[in-house]
């Protein structure tokens, strides 16, 4: 009994002393901190990895320390980071048989320095001359000049360029380096780079005879395995598009020390050998090299293939000091947390531990608040804060009563079905429409808690400069059925359609262990049922098993998750060429037109231009109903009254999914990155 009065009055004692404590905590942090942000959090503490980010919030603190080349600003469009200025040349470098042709050509260059000035009309910027190499550097990445220049200096004495590639059944790597640091004939090999762990291409400059057979004495694995060295094309001289930019004057990271083009190119050297999953990624293994200029003022990166959506490369990825990175070269767990690297972005680290962060702004003047995060916070630690509006800030937002005070962030990625376009059925254009319009976009969102998002059937994320408004179909079952009876497919007695040799049955692939996914695919098929299409829904939980379906295209339709990257290039999932099994074009759509247009649109390298060509890809390729989007997912937090309305959103007419944590460091500052220089100062022959 005393035991049982013990529990009954003490119970509410201890919870009353607890309670207690929370307000007092709560209230100390708000005290503390009365010009800064307090945000409570349920999750742990996050490592801070710059280029693994694990959460949406692990996400906007980065985005708070680190600082990039390029920052997409807050309306979307491109804004400088570190980098003040960004301008796209090319190169064109020739072989010579010796220094002295080299010269000759040189000189013949030189003199075309006259009255005319026909660098100027060739767009021709400078000729270096290194040994029997010359480098003729243009001032524009399609100059108009370079056949001109070239024909001028074409002759016996100069040397073609050859392409080659090397493939085995093994791993080349290893046995490429043995070669490239031991054989005589290496000198002959000008520029290298792999595709995959098995295939090698490599340039060569003039004959050799020499050269293949010392590649088999050192890449042939063995009898059986005997590496495949084929020549893939020759060229008159080797031309490559390169991007010059130049470092933010005055930019220094949180210890001090100067930022430069250095630790830049350090940076981009750390990432190309690292395995992390990065946007972009294909476009950063295209870079040839990347070069410090003007005495650390300048990164200098050549590429291999023409692509100007390679710009997007060094869009938000984040920059370190070359001094850590050379500190820290096996980059572990432990290091960026016991280690963390200095940033160069508006806010560095004050303190940090297992319960809580703190980020005070780099330059008080500017009147940027501070960000006090408490992580592993209890649920009823976050209420007392709410109630005490001791808190600004809950992420997530658990608490339906906070609904009217949601800030989402922006989409990271979207929710698709990916039609096989060669299956029997869904190879008909009429019956991929008639599942659009049979799609109830709007009920799946009110269903699906958590899954509150944007529609739109534009092929990019929302919100870039080059985004289209491009609308889905609205839901229409009635229109959708008449679609199918209209192009021989009624429905039977069962309600299943029916065309001449087919009935309307597929399956539909739903990656396994995501229950939204489940329910998401359960809602689609029921919907698709009224309009005469019988789906039957596959799981599959393994993510490699998934992706070797796709790539063998053993699919029907698949449910998957769209990541978006800053990037306009969709060669890679449109293209014809990627159609075939094991290309990344999945839905098989082939059409030359579409091609032409790709081709073009990841080509181009003006970023003014892209829209233009955005919108003529989407009006060839939307038609063809290649994907079926469904709506954009987002991470949300509960902003309590404590907290402003960012200037950038309020009245701003932008929708909510716009609201970052950076937009609360004021309003988004009027900065427009330099136009493209397209005339370079003439730079005479050194």
């Amino acid at each position: 009994m005393i035991l049982a009065r013990s529990f009954i009055f003490g119970f509410p004692l201890l919870l009353a002393a607890v309670a207690g404590w929370a307000v007092r905590e709560v209230r100390r942090s708000r005290m503390d901190h009365a010009d800064g942000v307090v945000v409570m959090l349920s999750q742990g503490a996050p490592v801070l990895n710059p280029y693994l980010p694990a959460t949406e919030v692990e996400r906007q603190i980065i985005d708070l320390v680190h600082e990039p080349l390029i920052r997409l600003g807050a309306d979307g469009t491109l804004q400088p980071g570190l980098a003040e200025f960004w301008r796209w040349t090319q190169d064109v470098t020739c072989w010579f048989a010796n220094e002295a042709a080299a010269r000759r050509a040189q000189e013949l260059l030189q003199a075309q320095i006259g009255e005319k000035n026909r660098w100027a009309e060739w767009n021709l910027g400078s000729v270096r001359m290194f040994g029997n190499r010359l480098l003729l550097g243009f001032t524009e990445p399609n100059a108009t000049g370079v056949r001109q220049a070239f024909e001028l200096i074409a002759g016996p004495d100069l040397k073609p360029v050859v392409f080659w590639r090397v493939e085995r059944r093994s791993a080349l790597r290893q046995a490429w380096k043995r070669f490239m640091a031991e054989s005589a004939q290496a000198k002959l090999v000008q520029r290298s780079w792999f595709d995959g762990e098995n295939a090698c291409e490599f340039v060569v400059a003039g004959d050799s005879p020499r050269l293949v057979e010392d590649m088999h004495r050192f890449l042939d694995g063995g009898p059986d395995e005997p590496a495949e060295i084929n020549p893939l094309g020759e060229v008159g001289a080797l031309s490559e598009p390169v991007l010059d930019l130049d470092i933010r004057p005055g930019r220094r990271w949180h210890d001090g020390t100067p930022a430069t083009a250095e630790d830049a190119r350090a940076t981009l050297e750390y990432l190309r050998a690292s395995e992390w999953p990065l946007p972009n990624r294909e476009a950063l293994s295209s870079i040839q090299s990347a070069e410090v200029q003007n005495d650390g003022a300048r990164l200098h990166v050549s590429f291999r293939r023409r692509q100007g959506a390679a710009l997007c490369v060094f869009v938000n990825l984040p920059m370190l000091p070359a001094a850590w990175l050379r500190a820290h070269p096996g980059v572990q767990e432990a290091d960026l947390i016991q280690h963390a690297p200095p940033g160069a972005g508006t806010h560095r680290i004050a303190s940090r531990d297992a319960r809580s962060l703190m980020l005070t702004p780099v330059e008080q003047e500017k009147s940027m608040p501070r960000f006090l995060f408490h992580f592993s916070a209890s649920p009823l630690m976050t209420q007392i804060g709410v109630d005490t509006r001791a808190v600004d800030l809950v992420w997530p937002a658990a608490d339906p009563a906070h609904l009217d005070q949601l800030r989402f962030t922006p989409p990271r990625q979207r929710l698709v079905v990916l039609w096989n376009t060669k299956h029997e059925v869904l190879q008909n254009l009429h019956c991929r429409e008639a599942l659009a319009l049979a799609t109830n976009r709007e009920e799946l969102m009110r269903t699906l808690p958590g899954r509150l998002g944007h529609v739109s059937a534009s092929l990019f994320a929302p919100g870039l400069w080059f985004s289209t408004q491009a609308q889905s179909q609205p839901f229409a079952l009635e229109k959708a059925r008449h679609l199918l009876s209209e192009a021989g497919w009624p429905q039977d007695v069962s309600g299943i359609a029916r065309g001449p040799e087919h009935a309307f049955r597929f399956t539909l692939l739903v990656p396994g262990g995501d229950a939204l996914h489940t329910r998401t695919a359960e809602l689609l098929v029921a919907q698709w049922r009224k309009a005469g299409a019988e789906v039957k829904i596959e799981h599959v939980s393994d993510e490699r098993a998934l992706a070797q379906r796709l790539h063998e295209r053993r699919f029907d339709a698949v449910l998957l998750d769209q990541r978006f990257e800053v990037s306009w290039d969709q060669l890679p999932w449109w293209h014809s060429a990627q159609a075939k099994p094991g290309g990344s074009n999945f839905c098989g759509i082939a059409d030359p037109k579409i091609d032409l247009i790709l081709e073009a649109l990841a080509a181009e390298y003006d970023p003014a231009q892209v829209a233009r060509r955005v919108q003529e890809l989407e009006a060839r390729l939307l038609p063809m109903h290649p994907m079926l989007p469904l709506f954009t997912t987002h991470d949300e937090a509960a902003a309590m009254p404590t907290l402003r309305e960012p200037d950038s959103v309020k009245g701003s007419g932008l929708p909510v999914a716009s609201w970052t944590l950076q937009t609360l460091t004021g309003p988004p500052q009027a900065r427009t990155p330099s136009p493209t220089i397209l005339k370079l100062q003439l730079r005479l022959p050194e």
